[in-house]
């Protein structure tokens, strides 16, 4: 196990305790140990120029899961994905990782457009001494993206595979996508769920944050809501059968809204 951060000082105040306990209450009812934990937060805070961008906030994330991160734009699901990362550090709090820091996946936009596919792989290999570049390229040369060609000729849908790729041939059992699919047409979507799917490892988890909840929320066994600071965590089936509403529909009435 490893632990970073420190424990949390500040107290929550009585009125906020109060004005959130329903939403407290949703947070916890649907989320059990079943399988091994990956990572955890407890009690979270980080802060943004004075605001909380995450408020006390607590996540579990364990394996076999494929799990989406909701909110608005400049909500703070980056930050939240870049905590997990080990690329923020939290200003209160806990962060438990059950093995070595995640897996953490670049939009196709942080790479040079000049750079190949070959090039991409072999910064990874350079930089990451987990990455398996052999499989990284059996599986390019599968979804018929030939290693030689610049990104600036790849489409945007392919750009997005070549980093889901390259992402997923590190060995980790956690990985982390900050919107992979945006900006990318409704087919590229629904191939490459399929994609994602095929080429995850067993006892892995993934986590993805997106505000493209109506294209994904079936790929999602579980979501993590934030809203003004708050995290709330459910699994999507429980959403489904308890509250008979799909997740975006629960996400706009019961979050968003209040």
């Amino acid at each position: 196990m490893r632990t970073e951060g420190i424990r949390a000082e500040d107290m929550r105040t009585e009125n906020m305790r109060t004005e959130d306990m329903r939403k407290e209450d949703i947070r916890t009812e649907d989320i059990t140990a079943a399988s091994t934990c990956l990572l955890r937060l407890q009690d979270v805070i980080k802060k943004r120029n004075g605001w909380r961008v995450l408020d006390h906030a607590s996540v579990t994330v364990r394996e076999n899961r494929i799990i989406g991160v909701v909110g608005d734009n400049g909500i703070g699901k980056s930050t939240l994905l870049k905590l997990m990362a080990g690329l923020l550090r939290p200003d209160s709090g806990q962060i438990i990782r059950e093995e070595a820091l995640p897996s953490y996946i670049l939009s196709g936009s942080h790479f040079y457009e000049c750079v190949t596919a070959d090039d991409c792989a072999g910064f990874y290999r350079d930089f990451y001494p987990d990455f398996d570049r052999e499989r990284a390229l059996m599986l390019l040369e599968q979804s018929k993206i030939d290693r030689r060609t610049r990104l600036c000729r790849l489409s945007r849908g392919n750009q997005e595979r070549l980093c889901m790729i390259l992402g997923l041939c590190r060995k980790s059992r956690l990985y982390l996508f900050d919107e992979p699919f945006d900006g990318i047409d409704p087919y590229f979507k629904k191939d490459m769920k399929r994609f994602l799917l095929k080429i995850m490892a067993d006892n892995s988890s993934i986590v993805m944050a997106t505000h493209l909840l109506k294209d994904l929320e079936s790929l999602f066994d579980e979501v993590i809501f934030l809203a003004d600071g708050r995290v709330w965590q459910m699994e999507t089936e429980k959403i489904r059968m308890k509250h008979h509403k799909s997740v975006e529909q629960y996400y706009l009435e019961e979050i968003k809204h209040d």
